[in-house]
C-alpha cells in the first residue's frame, strides 16, 4: 500500500490554528459567562469559515450579517472542501485537542469542559500574543460582531436552534 502525503495545508486540520482560533474567541466572547462547547465549535468554524455564514438561516434583523461576515477575507484553501457539515465533523479532533491543550495551559477550566461547557479562567496570554489576538480581531469587527451575535441572540438546540438554522449538527433529538 502506498503511503498517502499529504501536499496541502488545511487550517481546519492544524491543532495550532485551532489553538489560536480558541484564544481569539476567548478574547472576543464575553469571558465571564460559560459557553456550551458545542456553541464554542460552531463558532470556530464560521471564524475560519465566514464565507459559509451565508447559508446560515438567520432571523430577519440579522440578515445584514451575512454580507458583513462575507466582506471578511476568510481562510484561503488550496484544495476542494467537503461540504460543511462533513467539514465540521472532521474539525471535531482538531478542536478537542486544542481545547484539552489550553486547559492544561490553564487557560479554560477543566471541570467545565469535563461537563460540557466551555469556562475562560483568570489566566491571560502573553502580552504580545494577546496583541496579535486584539489586532486580527479588531481587523476582522465585522466577523466577530456577527459571531457574537449568534453566540448570544440565538438558542443552541431545537427546532430554531443554532445546530437547525446552520446544518451543521442534529437538532432533532435535542431535549428542549
Amino acid at each position: 500500500m502506498a503511503r498517502m502525503i499529504q501536499l496541502t495545508y488545511e487550517p481546519a486540520f492544524d491543532p495550532l490554528h485551532s489553538i489560536f482560533r480558541a484564544l481569539r474567541l476567548r478574547q472576543s466572547l464575553a469571558t465571564d459567562i460559560p459557553i456550551p462547547r458545542v456553541l464554542f465549535r460552531i463558532l470556530d468554524f464560521y471564524l475560519l469559515f465566514p464565507m459559509s455564514i451565508s447559508t446560515v438561516r438567520l432571523l430577519p434583523k440579522h440578515r445584514k450579517l451575512k454580507k458583513l461576515a462575507a466582506s471578511t477575507k476568510g481562510v484561503t484553501s488550496y484544495g476542494p472542501l467537503p461540504d460543511n457539515t462533513m467539514l465540521f465533523e472532521r474539525m471535531q479532533p482538531y478542536q478537542d485537542a486544542a481545547m484539552d491543550t489550553l486547559v492544561l495551559r490553564g487557560f479554560f477550566s477543566n471541570e467545565g469542559l469535563e461537563a460540557g461547557w466551555v469556562i475562560p479562567t483568570k489566566i491571560e496570554p502573553s502580552a504580545s500574543l494577546n496583541n496579535r489576538l486584539v489586532t486580527i480581531n479588531a481587523a476582522e469587527n465585522n466577523l466577530m460582531t456577527a459571531l457574537n451575535i449568534l453566540a448570544t441572540d440565538y438558542p443552541i438546540d431545537g427546532s430554531n436552534g443554532l445546530k437547525h438554522r446552520t446544518g451543521l449538527l442534529e437538532y432533532r433529538y435535542d431535549a428542549v
